[in-house]
């Protein structure tokens, strides 16, 4: 399923500082290791407080256990954002939660959530008006968290862009950040966060004939590369490679 993929424009880092509210800056990323870099050509682990607003969306078991099934961006203490493809299985508010401020993840694990990671409950799920199952247009849903989290050093609002700047430019790069799958054909995802950077690409590229041959609609936006090896696909995708888990190439 789709790790995370909310795509979000790097700014500049910065060092997050606690804000228990969630009040004010969005966007600000912990590094542990701020002369270190990122290597995340071809998608590697995250450091610890890398993504600050990544949140893993576990569906729970009936012996109270959890799984990994999609990732979403935090966006104050009440809303994350996501994909609304994540819930075409017609689960119900209890039968989610919210992990925040993981690096690592277990999936199947019944143990509490240590700090400074915090779990939370789904009070609400509002999928778009308008989104299509079939296309998957509009893909993209909030969840109100119950009750509210706290920021910190390893947890933080995302940032999203400015409505009137409309659909991303090209050429432009992005992050894709997520506990997804990272081959084909294996049985559980990630257990680390993983990190890659890519290239939107522009849609009526996507969409030629070579590629979608049409299927991504104005609504999404598409990411990697034209010789694949990096981005979020799975094997709908058919020709791209795999490096992180995700359900379809068009983000």
């Amino acid at each position: 399923m789709l790790p995370t993929v909310v795509l979000l424009v790097s700014a500049v880092s910065v060092i997050a500082k606690d804000n228990a509210t969630c009040v004010g800056p969005c966007g600000l990323r912990f590094r542990q290791n701020p002369q270190g870099g990122f290597r995340i050509i071809g998608g590697q682990t995250a450091q610890h407080g890398a993504w600050p607003w990544m949140v893993s969306l576990q569906i729970i078991s009936h012996d109270s256990r959890r799984y990994h099934a999609c990732g979403g961006s935090l966006l104050n203490s009440h809303w994350v954002l996501t994909a609304a493809h994540c819930f075409d299985s017609q689960k119900k508010v209890y039968d989610w939660r919210l992990i925040f401020g993981a690096q690592e993840i277990e999936y199947g694990s019944n143990r509490p959530m240590k700090e400074p990671v915090q779990e939370r409950y789904v009070q609400k799920i509002i999928i778009h008006e308008k989104y299509n199952v079939v296309t998957e247009g509009n893909d993209i849903a909030l969840l109100k968290i119950t009750p509210p989290v706290t920021c910190g050093r390893f947890i933080g609002p995302g940032c999203l862009p400015h409505f009137k700047a409309g659909p991303p430019k090209i050429p432009q790069t992005c992050y894709v950040t997520g506990w997804g799958y990272t081959k084909e054909k294996v049985p559980r995802p990630s257990p680390v966060l993983m990190e890659a950077r890519v290239n939107l690409i522009d849609l009526d590229l996507c969409n030629s004939t070579q590629w979608y041959n049409g299927r991504v609609t104005s609504t999404n936006v598409c990411a990697g590369y034209p010789e694949g090896k990096i981005d979020t696909c799975q094997p709908l995708c058919g020709r791209w490679d795999h490096k992180l888990g995700g359900r379809l190439c068009p983000c």
